[in-house]
């Protein structure tokens, strides 16, 4: 009975987990992968891939947030090299609807937010998924560094790049 009571508990922490962090997965997975769909798949995966690898105990951590990124990026980037989207993906970024974006993140529709969108929707996707760890999900650069693996002064070099893009595309709006 005992190994019942683990197993029970084992899937009640995994829950709150996947509560914990399916909301902010999937906005990162959108962002990369462009389609709402294939990121629910990406995340689901991701997830189905947690349960049965991770052995540390199902709570948020530094750690576990890590390797959810992480996995999810490279699930992310998995799904669009097997149906050979690369080259779409990067012409139709600059067709992403803002709605896609700020919706998820701002969840109500005002000028500002319309703005930024349509700003980051502008941003080739490596930079856009950066300024999104960074900005929305208040990612350390060491974090995003284990996420994408890029080294972290690339990632500090790469965003410093993305943010002055991104204030560049905003001021000339105004």
């Amino acid at each position: 009975m005992r190994r019942r009571e683990q197993q029970q508990q084992r899937a009640a922490a995994f829950e709150k987990v996947v509560h914990h962090y399916e909301g902010r997965l999937l906005r990162y997975a959108t962002s990369i992968v462009h389609n709402a769909d294939l990121a629910q798949d990406v995340v689901q995966e991701v997830f189905i891939q947690l349960f049965r690898k991770w052995r540390e105990a199902f709570e948020p951590s530094v750690a576990l947030s890590s390797w959810l990124y992480r996995t999810t990026h490279n699930r992310a980037v998995d799904v669009i090299r097997k149906y050979e989207r690369r080259k779409r993906v990067e012409q139709e970024h600059q067709d992403i609807s803002p709605d896609a974006i700020v919706l998820p993140l701002m969840g109500e529709d005002d000028s500002h937010a319309q703005r930024v969108a349509q700003a980051l929707a502008a941003l080739p996707s490596r930079d856009r998924a950066l300024i999104m760890l960074k900005i929305y999900e208040e990612k350390s650069y060491k974090e995003i560094s284990a996420i994408t693996g890029l080294s972290v002064g690339n990632v500090g070099y790469i965003l410093h790049h993305a943010m002055r893009k991104l204030a560049d595309a905003l001021g000339r709006e105004e």
